[in-house]
């Protein structure tokens, strides 16, 4: 269900079946694999969302209306260029930045952080970390950002009221926290956690096939790709465990990064966001 402000002040309500991978494909509900498959439907169906609601609330946008009628290949098309930005800008650039920083203290002919070595993936987990709160805190300068994260706080809000089991109306979902544990951006803080740990784990096996530090470095980065699955997996199957234990001192502390960092991707929102918020989880839940 897809809830939209109209321009004229009016809320459209569009609902629409959505067949899981893990539906076609029951494989895909295990452990490990449920949470790449998870990953990758969010990123369409928040697309086909955003497409959808662009189109409503922009009526006289010629791009947006095209967009929205895209549909099929399109929407792919789109996941796949979105993927291979995002691939370049949080793997590719950390990954040689280390390499160039490795070089950049080590002496001549020499690297200081070897790419077999922990501090290697830790320096380029910390880039990766602070390239993706740089890039929020960048893009939340727009007005349309801070819109999208006012939504974003009123989603939370809306689904803090629905598992407090209390009437999905804008008074109670006022006095929620606009944070919550199984947040995307909470998921995020924990791939990269993980992916620290796995490619720091795997990474030392994997030959030098190339005698140029650079090309070896290219090299390892390409062998990243197909890790990202099972990292998502783990970094999803963790989240899971976590939302099952809130009580847990330890899983708290451990989360506690993760509720802090959604203070840059939501907004506190106002009423008209969280009736939007509300009318879309209210199909949902009657459905």
């Amino acid at each position: 269900a897809i809830a939209v402000r109209r321009p004229d002040g009016g809320i459209v309500l569009r609902e629409e079946a959505w067949l899981s991978f893990s539906a076609r494909l029951p494989f895909l509900r295990w452990p490990l694999l449920r949470g790449a498959s998870m990953m990758v439907e969010s990123l369409y169906n928040g697309i086909v969302a955003l497409n959808f609601s662009a189109s409503v609330a922009y009526p006289e946008d010629d791009k947006a209306q095209k967009e929205a009628a895209k549909g099929g290949s399109g929407l792919w098309v789109t996941l796949a260029v979105s993927l291979a930005f995002a691939f370049g800008l949080f793997k590719g650039v950390p990954h040689l930045s280390a390499w160039g920083l490795g070089r950049l203290l080590g002496g001549e002919g020499e690297t200081a952080l070897p790419m077999t070595s922990p501090l290697f993936h830790l320096a380029d987990g910390g880039i990766k970390l602070a390239l993706f709160i740089g890039y929020i805190a960048l893009i939340s300068r727009m007005n349309e950002v801070k819109r999208l994260f006012m939504y974003h706080g009123a989603e939370h809000k809306s689904v803090h009221v629905w598992e407090a089991d209390e009437p999905l109306d804008v008074e109670h979902a006022r006095t929620k926290s606009t944070a919550h544990p199984r947040c995307g951006t909470s998921l995020i803080l924990l791939v990269i956690a993980t992916s620290i740990v796995v490619f720091a784990a795997v990474l030392p096996f994997v030959p030098v096939v190339f005698d140029n530090d650079f090309a070896q470095a290219l090299f390892l980065l390409v062998v990243k790709m197909p890790l990202l699955l099972p990292i998502a997996g783990l970094a999803y199957e963790g989240q899971r465990f976590a939302a099952r234990n809130p009580g847990n001192l330890l899983i708290r502390a451990l989360i506690a990064p993760g509720m802090l960092l959604q203070r840059l991707t939501t907004r506190e929102p106002g009423d008209r966001e969280l009736e939007v918020a509300l009318a879309a989880l209210k199909k949902t839940v009657w459905r």
